[in-house]
């Protein structure tokens, strides 16, 4: 039997209604500010997690991934209320251990459906034990604009770019409908439909996902900006039917991301974002939920390399300036190679250097200078071929790569609009 491609199924035709719509984008509202609402509260217990009842994951550079170790055993519903009656009990001491019990009976409590309620009326009836939260918390180095850049994905070709860069996406999709598309004034928001299948190794059945995706920028209670990432899960089976692939379960998802600017130190250029998300993934069937929610963090710790994303845009948008307008002095790639006997940043000798310089260093991709080894520095650069994309390694100096990181991401955006 030929393998099943989501990419190759004619999708039937969507029509949403303007409640229908307007519901979807509730959703997606009511999801990111109960995320905000989560991360102040996370902030004010001392960013710290009850180890007892959360599981340390996964950890990399600054961040951390922990998953609930109650919600394995599941929690019935009818619970909730008890879970929010504790924790409105905790939340009035003022001990530290009762603002990290009050932190995890928030997370838990939102994970005991898949949906704010604004969808509700369109779903079938849920199963009562509630899967495992997951958490991420910590510092990246970037801003928040640069956070959002790096997750937009409001085209599947930039979707494929960004799983080129990060690995985040699933491994078969589709983009099904727009909701809102990046413009000139909101260049870095966007929320669509998406379907996608995902496979958990030969001893398990695969998974398909419907689900909301959004990225874009918001404010949190303070004013502050605040990049959010979402994909929300949502049954629309009484006016989309959608293929099922053969021996495949349907999933659920929950999964918000914010990146949220730090206090910047007046002596230094250094910017880096506070990253928290909370999130859970129900799987059915035979996947033991420890293992769905290990591989579910791991899916959602890539996020924390966003930046990496958004630089490989923004190199990308420099290159593209540089092709428009030749900087002053700058002469060809292969003028410059044979002209140049030091490199132009420490003006070493590179004819001493030739087998070093041949190996490694070489021209930058943006201005032109020949640089030696160490003076440069290759970056993988994505780059759209037809409908496929390719990783291609690109030689940079130092000065360009920091140029890029202080470029504001708002500007690619808004060019990437037109590419």
């Amino acid at each position: 039997m030929p393998k099943f491609n989501v990419k190759e199924v004619d999708l039937p035709p969507l029509e949403l209604t303007p409640e229908r719509r307007a519901a979807l984008l509730a959703e997606v509202d009511a999801v990111v500010q109960n995320t905000l609402e989560l991360r102040s509260a996370f902030a004010a217990g001392g960013r710290q997690l009850d180890t007892t009842a959360w599981k340390l994951v996964k950890t990399m550079d600054d961040v951390r991934a922990y998953r609930s170790r109650r919600a394995l055993h599941g929690v019935a519903e009818h619970t909730e209320s008890r879970a929010d009656t504790a924790d409105m009990i905790s939340s009035s001491s003022s001990s530290h251990s009762s603002s990290q019990r009050s932190t995890m009976d928030k997370i838990a409590s939102l994970v005991s459906s898949t949906s704010s309620g604004s969808e509700h009326q369109h779903r079938k009836p849920r199963k009562t034990a509630r899967p495992p939260a997951v958490v991420i918390s910590g510092v990246i180095d970037g801003t928040a604009e640069d956070a959002a850049l790096g997750m937009l994905a409001d085209t599947e070709m930039n979707a494929k770019m960004r799983e080129s860069y990060l690995g985040t996406e699933l491994e078969d999709a589709r983009l099904i409908t727009v909701l809102v598309r990046p413009t000139v004034e909101n260049p870095l928001n966007f929320i669509g439909l998406k379907w996608g299948l995902q496979s958990y190794g030969r001893f398990s059945q695969a998974r398909d996902f419907l689900f909301l995706e959004g990225s874009g920028l918001t404010t949190d209670s303070k004013g502050e900006v605040v990049a959010y990432g979402i994909r929300q899960s949502v049954d629309l089976s009484d006016i989309l039917n959608l293929p099922r692939p053969p021996n495949t379960i349907r999933g659920n998802m929950s999964g918000c991301q914010t990146f949220g600017n730090t206090i910047q130190m007046s002596n230094t250029r250094h910017r880096t974002v506070e990253m928290f998300s909370r999130a859970f993934i129900e799987m059915d069937g035979d996947l033991p939920v420890n293992v769905a929610a290990a591989a579910y963090a791991e899916k959602l710790m890539a996020l924390a390399t966003s930046m990496e994303c958004a630089n490989g845009h923004k190199l990308t948008w420099m290159m593209k300036q540089a092709t428009r307008q030749v900087r002053p002095g700058a002469g060809s790639v292969l003028g410059r190679m044979t002209s140049s006997s030091h490199c132009a940043n420490c003006t070493r000798s590179l004819s001493k250097f030739r087998t070093l310089v041949l190996q490694r260093g070489g021209s930058c991709q943006i201005c032109r200078r020949v640089l030696c080894g160490k003076c440069s520095v290759n970056k993988k650069i994505c780059v759209g071929i037809g409908s496929e994309i390719l990783q291609k390694s690109m030689l940079f100096c130092l000065e360009c790569l920091l140029e890029a990181k202080s470029l504001p991401a708002r500007n690619v955006a808004v060019d990437k609009l037109n590419w």
